[in-house]
Parts: structure tokens; sequence; C-alpha cells
């Protein structure tokens, strides 16, 4: 079964900005209790294998939080209806790659995302900001809720007339819930259900390029994420 969300039904409420707040502070305690080990082992004179990962995880986290900081930054704007789109002409496939080859974001995402072209045409009217916000939410709400030892994908393929990001991965037992919610509401409660989650944000901002975004369930907790983007404003 599949639902679409976006932006002329983007929720009134600060209930998605309380979600990202509850992600960072959530990411604040991890960065803590790091911390709080690093003394420890210090202290104790523990292997130092076991302070490079846990200053590498605190690396990853900070990653993270900036990411997160960027989302409140958005929901802000779109709350206090000051939020814009700035769309130029962007090679998109440029755009994409650096951002994946970014050093803070290449050991996350780099093997799970694939390009592919099946024309000569790369360039779209896109805010380069919020396209790569878009991306990264993408990407990171598959970290978060993949299966372990499962492996993500997001596919960027550069159609005819739209670009086509596609994801898919297998939910973890704390998405399950939205797999099965998928098969369980009724279109109508659906509806509301996604616009209270990110989904309602990736899709505002597919929706402010004049695109869609669209989440499906499969068996097995399989989910996929479809965002279509056209080349030209329209």
């Amino acid at each position: 079964m599949k639902a679409s969300t976006g932006a002329n039904s983007f929720p009134d409420t600060k209930g998605l900005i309380e979600d990202v707040f509850h992600e960072i502070r959530s990411i604040l305690s991890s960065i803590l209790s790091s911390v709080e080990l690093i003394e420890l082992y210090g202290e104790r004179a523990v292997a130092g294998d076991k302070i490079s990962r846990q200053t590498g995880s605190i690396k990853l986290q900070v990653i993270e939080l900036e990411f997160l900081m960027q989302n409140v930054r958005i929901i802000q704007h779109i709350l206090n209806k000051t939020i814009t789109a700035k769309r130029l002409p962007t090679n998109v496939a440029h755009l994409l790659r650096n951002l994946i080859r970014d050093d803070r974001y290449a050991p996350l995402f780099a093997s799970w995302v694939k390009f592919e072209v099946h024309n000569t045409r790369e360039v779209a009217y896109v805010d380069e900001f919020l396209m790569k916000q878009l991306v990264l939410n993408l990407l990171f709400r598959m970290r978060r809720n993949s299966l372990d030892k499962t492996i993500p994908s997001l596919v960027c393929s550069f159609e005819a007339d739209h670009i086509v990001i596609t994801c898919t991965y297998t939910a973890n037992a704390g998405d399950q819930s939205f797999s099965s919610s998928i098969k369980i509401f009724e279109p109508g409660n659906l509806q509301a259900f996604l616009d209270q989650r990110i989904c309602g944000l990736i899709s505002y901002v597919a929706e402010l390029h004049e695109g869609s975004f669209d989440i499906s369930a499969a068996g097995e907790g399989q989910i996929e994420m479809l965002v279509r983007i056209p080349y030209d404003v329209a």
C-alpha cells in the first residue's frame, strides 16, 4: 500500500519540531555517555582502541546533530511561513555526488548510493541547500530504521522529465509500526499518520520543487520511499 504527504497538508502544530528536538536530546545524551566512558578509560589506562571507538562515535553523532539542526532551521521557516525555495539551474548529479563524497557522509552512505543517467540531462531548477537536506533526510531515516546487517539503497535516476530518487530498506523493530500502520489505517487516517512524521518534511521540500513524495510498504518490513523532482520550473 502507498500513501503521499506534502506541502498542502503540512501540520500546523509543532509536533514535528518536537520530534526533531527529541532526536537531538538523544544524541546529546549519547555524546555525554561517550565522553564519560573516555574519561573512565583514561583513568584506567584502558587500551586505545576503546577510546578510538568512542571518539569515532562522538564524531558521527556530531555530524547527525548538525544535520538535525538544519532540519530545525527549515521547520521554523515553515511554521513562520517564511520558507522560500531559491531554485536555480543546478547540476544535480554533481551536487549529490559531492554530497555523498563529503568526508562527513562518505563513511556512512557512499556504499548505499547509486546514480543512473538515462539521458544527457542532469541540470534541474532546485534549491541546493533544500535538495541536499532532502537527500540527507532520506539517508538518515534509513540509517536509523534499517534492520541490522541489511544494506539500504538510494538510487538517483535521471529520467526524461524528472529526477527520481528511490530508497529501499528493511525496517527494524522500531520502524515496523510504520509498515504495519500502512496496512492497517484507512487512506484518510494514513494521511494524518504520515503528516506527523519526518515524511511530512521530506514531501514538503519535494513539493517546493513541484515534485512529489510517496512511501509504500511491502511484506516483511520492506519500505520504499520515492521522490520525483521535475527538471524545469513549472
